[in-house]
């Protein structure tokens, strides 16, 4: 990771990027707690985190908008927006005001779409892609670290002084944001000219990734396991509920789990370096596949707890696997659209398997939707690990497609 902080712009990005994590981590753990006080069932409280993902239906046609802007000059404009949607959480005070919630988390939901577009097309131009993978990895670093006293600080603090304490911390954390990206310099941060017809720009990532099959079997792998992952957002309420603890207890759990993350994002770049990013990813999944069988056979809430740390540990290294292949095998103006393809191939199956697991989750004990997870995650990456190795995948190789002139010229960025 110090190759990537030893570039100067890379080290202001993620001055924005830390801040964002921070806010981030205090905020949509609340979007479900508060939701959850407010109406009592675990159903509505997984519900609000369907509509933070939601956005990613049109995750393609955000991708392009912010395709049509320079990254800088996007998220100079985009960081003020995410800050004020949060504004109307204050005027919730009841059951009825629970669609107000919705709606801030579907447009907070937005925000996560298009600012990652703009961002990793940043990261391109200023991080020279042997470096990547590092700075990457201390992205992903901190925001799993985060996990150790994010979610808890965002729980404690609505607790204790509501919502508006919430706000005013995010608010604070995307004005730090802002000064950052403003001390940005960039003199190849351009829009480049479409080269086809509007209706070709706007599929243009998905025809990217279909083609480029190193990108196309982990981008469906990992969108079926998310289909899997959904019900997640329903049961760790109800897991709360099983062992008669209150709805803010959610966020010991996550905390818990970020002891694996900080781990996973610490030797990240070093596992993916010596695997390669498709095996990487296939770990990660094998160490989903452990968490869900342990966490659903744990006969006690500290083991269901402990059993959250090897899925902790899987996210980062399957997070940087990905978001580090993407950079490497597109050309720099298809990033954004490429970025929120993958959002959308994931969403989708997200969004309905949060639905689904909305409903399920008051009529099925959450221990045997646990182990239909693990079934469900091991029976996906299976067929990419025996792809990956039938095929002798050399994932570090950029795709023909991709622009070799952007890493060279990254490290002048200041």
């Amino acid at each position: 990771m110090k190759q990537a902080f030893a570039i100067p712009a890379f080290r202001r990005l993620f001055v924005a990027l830390a801040a964002t994590m921070v806010a981030d981590s205090v905020l949509l753990l609340s979007f479900g707690i508060m939701t959850k006080e407010l109406t009592g069932s675990n159903g509505a409280a997984g519900m609000a985190i369907f509509w933070v993902v939601a956005p990613s239906l049109v995750a393609p046609l955000l991708g392009w908008v912010v395709d049509q802007f320079p990254r800088r000059r996007f998220l100079l404009g985009a960081y003020p927006v995410a800050a004020a949607s949060l504004v109307p959480l204050a005027w919730v005070h009841d059951a009825g005001h629970v669609w107000i919630v919705y709606a801030v988390a579907f447009a907070y939901g937005v925000a996560l779409v298009m600012l990652p577009g703009a961002v990793i097309g940043l990261l391109k131009l200023i991080v020279p892609e042997a470096q990547l993978v590092h700075a990457n990895a201390a992205s992903s670093t901190f925001r799993e670290g985060l996990r150790l006293f994010g979610p808890l600080v965002g729980a404690s603090m609505y607790a204790m002084w509501g919502m508006d304490s919430v706000i005013v911390l995010v608010a604070c954390a995307y004005l730090v944001a802002i000064v950052a990206v403003t001390t940005l310099r960039l003199s190849d941060d351009v829009v480049t000219p479409p080269e086809m017809h509007w209706r070709q720009e706007f599929v243009a990532g998905l025809t990217h990734v279909y083609r480029d099959k190193v990108l196309w079997w982990p981008m469906l792998t990992i969108a079926g396991c998310i289909f899997a992952f959904g019900f997640l957002e329903s049961l760790v309420y109800a897991v709360t509920d099983a062992f008669g603890q209150p709805p803010t207890f959610v966020g010991v759990i996550v905390s818990i789990q970020g002891i694996g993350a900080l781990a996973g994002g610490l030797l990240s770049s070093r596992i993916i370096q010596r695997v390669g990013h498709v095996q990487a990813i296939v770990i990660s999944l094998g160490l989903f596949v452990v968490s869900l069988t342990g966490m659903a056979l744990a006969p006690t809430l500290p083991l269901v707890v402990a059993g959250a740390v090897p899925l902790g540990f899987g996210l980062p290294v399957l997070i940087v696997a990905i978001n580090t292949l993407v950079q490497i095998r597109t050309p720099n103006r298809l990033m954004a659209r490429v970025s929120t393809t993958l959002d959308a191939m994931i969403g989708t199956p997200q969004i309905i398997s949060i639905a689904i697991g909305a409903g399920l989750v008051a009529l099925v004990d959450y221990r045997v939707l646990l182990g239909a997870m693990a079934v469900a995650v091991a029976a996906i990456g299976l067929p990419l690990a025996a792809w990956s190795r039938g095929q002798g995948v050399t994932p570090a190789t950029p795709s023909p497609l991709a622009d070799a002139g952007t890493a060279a010229a990254a490290p002048a960025a200041e």
